[in-house]
């Protein structure tokens, strides 16, 4: 199975942050360290996460991906000492946003991210067996639907399988450290509307400080892989229908 990186932005929080350069770095394969919100922050601090990572969901957009979806492959070998993957979201058991059962105090939300948290290049045959264990198909996961069973993960913590938790509590999240993102991810696709294509090209041509060379490069990246949603279809939505395209293609 293909491994998919998601990673997208946020309308409410980024719009204003130098996305235009973001979406230029992307599709040039340039990954300056990433900017953490100070809850990012709070999150790594607590979890002991301190290689300034990018963080990606394996083959699963968000609906809070609402502005700008970056879908991405992995390629090369990872560092053995690299970490890490996650079979949930790292930021939200942080916060308690992800119901246990127990309910864990802060060591226990430590001890279940360093029970859980698997070197990148281990991560993938692990994800294939939950999906194969856990799914009818890998579609049923991209949808966000909860995989089988009540619990997930060890009993002594187990994260609750449905109400109250949403997707985020099953998804499975992957960190890469931003020195080896370069090395190792290639932008496949973007999900961004119409209006916001238009935006970023008006940007490119009239105001990036880019060689003309370059500018006619990324222009002709976005004709061939740009994907503008469907009237009716969410930026999230468009890019979950294009992953589950992709693995029915690969078979």
């Amino acid at each position: 199975m293909e491994s998919i990186l998601v990673h997208g932005l946020r309308q409410r929080v980024e719009r204003g942050v130098g996305w235009f350069e973001r979406l230029t770095s992307a599709i040039k394969g340039s990954w300056p360290a990433p900017t953490a919100s100070a809850r990012t922050q709070a999150a790594e601090r607590g979890l002991g996460i301190s290689d300034k990572p990018y963080y990606f969901y394996a083959l699963r957009t968000d609906r809070r991906f609402s502005f700008v979806v970056f879908l991405l492959s992995e390629g090369g070998d990872w560092p053995r000492d690299a970490r890490g993957a996650t079979p949930f979201d790292s930021g939200g058991m942080w916060f308690e946003k992800i119901a246990t059962d127990p309910p864990l105090d802060q060591g226990g939300r430590q001890e279940l991210f360093k029970t859980h948290d698997l070197p990148l290049v281990a991560w993938h045959s692990e994800f294939e067996t939950y999906i194969g264990t856990r799914y009818r198909t890998v579609a049923d996961y991209v949808r966000g639907g909860p995989p089988a069973g009540r619990h997930l993960h060890h009993p002594q913590h187990a994260i609750i399988i449905g109400e109250p938790n949403e997707p985020p509590a099953w998804t499975w999240e992957v960190r890469v450290p931003h020195q080896l993102a370069p090395h190792h991810l290639e932008l496949r696709a973007v999900c961004l509307s119409e209006e916001s294509r238009n935006l970023y090209l008006g940007w490119l041509w009239d105001h990036s400080p880019l060689p003309t060379s370059e500018r006619r490069e990324i222009d002709g990246w976005l004709q061939d892989y740009a994907i503008v949603p469907s009237p009716g279809l969410s930026e999230a939505d468009s890019a979950a229908d294009w992953l589950v395209q992709r693995l029915s293609d690969d078979g």
